[in-house]
């Protein structure tokens, strides 16, 4: 048997998983150069920071300030947020400012709230037990500063709005409508208001052409988020690249236009793997965004025969997905303003068949993409290997994606 390891849980146990396939296929593994990259040690890491891209040091722009807010990344993302926060409060703190004059605020966009337990995660127990931790709030607490030159009316959050100093902490790694997270995206649709939200996922559909994964260059959506992040003032930006055990490889810090730019410079070789397709079967893994994992179904399209192929996802994610107030479904046959409701059998015109790994199933998870009833749902990798063995007792040709969540296919 052929064997092949992928990264799961990353907010749990990080563990790697075993699969096997038979001898009889041929199985390529798509595993970017980025990923496995070594991850910077705790001294890389500060030196980034205290050596911004350009501009003043964060410590130099703190000095005037009154009162900070760091913005953090929430649990769809990889970035490890306590490897990084600790050397931006030293920076703080050098320029004379106290802990009461910081707080960190999560920036959800429309995604669920979160407790303190995954704030420990997230942030460790250090920041947790000594600074304020608060949830965006995108249906209430908002103050209205304008409007982006495109015409989206733009709420951000009061508490975010309060301060003088506004820093954010975020990753870059391929997206599917901002061709790269990243950057300004902390703030839009980060701490930005309901119906903000709403009005910024509508320019996807003024230029297609200008968005989604791997439209880098005069992305529309990406150019929103600028102008958003313009407005709001948001004065320094650390942007992050991971590996295939979310540890950071690479680090940004400076404004948010130049560590977003260099940051999907290197992201572009960090993430991508080159053009492929024709396979029989695609196993993607969703890993950094396992709460996000429908993201990874885009791979299984590009990979497979058209029409013909079976596409296997691996969604690990004991929590289940995120709760999305924009895309996803509220009810049985409604949702957010950009929900769409997928009819039975829907899958099974883009795929032959759909094959959902997932050990904690449950029958919403999938709303975004497909009807429940498509899918076949298993919770083991015998049981998914013993499905693909009776399709295809022959040769196949079989890709594995490692994280179809933080991949893309250049160009």
């Amino acid at each position: 048997m052929k064997k092949i390891s992928i990264p799961s849980r990353l907010w749990y146990e990080n563990k790697e998983w075993e699969l096997t396939f038979p001898d009889r296929w041929q199985v390529d593994n798509l595993n970017p150069p980025g990923f496995e990259k070594p991850a910077l040690n705790p001294e890389q890491i500060r030196e980034k920071i205290e050596h911004p891209l350009k501009g003043p040091t964060l410590e130099e722009i703190a000095r005037d300030k009154n009162q900070a807010v760091i913005v953090f990344d929430d649990m769809t993302r990889p970035t490890p947020v306590k490897d990084v926060a600790p050397f931006i409060l030293q920076s703080l703190h050098k320029a004379g400012m106290k802990k009461d004059q910081v707080r960190f605020i999560w920036a959800l966009g429309a995604h669920t709230a979160y407790d303190m337990i995954n704030a420990r995660k997230k942030l460790g127990d250090e920041i947790v037990e000594n600074y304020p931790v608060y949830n965006h709030d995108p249906f209430q607490n908002t103050v209205r500063v304008g409007r982006t030159p495109t015409g989206v009316e733009i709420w951000f959050n009061r508490e975010f709005m309060a301060c003088d100093l506004k820093i954010g902490i975020g990753c870059i790694t391929p997206h599917v409508h901002v061709g790269f997270g990243g950057g300004a995206k902390i703030v839009l649709p980060g701490v930005a208001g309901i119906e903000t939200i709403n009005q910024f996922h509508n320019q996807l559909y003024r230029d297609r052409g200008r968005a989604g994964l791997g439209n880098f260059e005069n992305n529309i959506m990406r150019a929103e988020c600028d102008a958003a992040g313009d407005a709001a003032g948001l004065n320094f930006k650390v942007d992050a690249l991971v590996n295939r055990r979310g540890q950071i490889t690479n680090l940004y810090a400076g404004p948010f236009r130049a560590t977003h730019d260099a940051g999907a410079a290197e992201g572009k070789d960090h993430y991508g793997i080159p053009p492929v397709s024709g396979y029989d079967l695609a196993i993607f893994n969703a890993y950094a965004k396992a709460n996000e994992s429908a993201i990874a179904l885009l791979f299984s399209l590009m990979l497979l025969k058209p029409g013909e192929g079976t596409g296997v996802l691996i969604s690990d994610a004991p929590e289940g997905q995120v709760p999305h107030y924009v895309m996803w479904a509220w009810g049985s046959d409604y949702g957010g303003r950009h929900y769409n409701p997928r009819p039975k059998g829907f899958a099974q015109r883009l795929m032959k068949n759909l094959i959902v790994l997932a050990p904690h199933p449950d029958r919403t998870g999938l709303d975004l993409v497909c009807h429940a009833d498509d899918p076949i749902i298993v919770k083991t990798w015998p049981e998914v290997l013993a499905i693909l063995e009776e399709d295809y007792p022959g040769p196949a040709k079989v890709a594995v994606v490692q994280d179809g969540t933080m991949q893309y296919i250049k160009k």
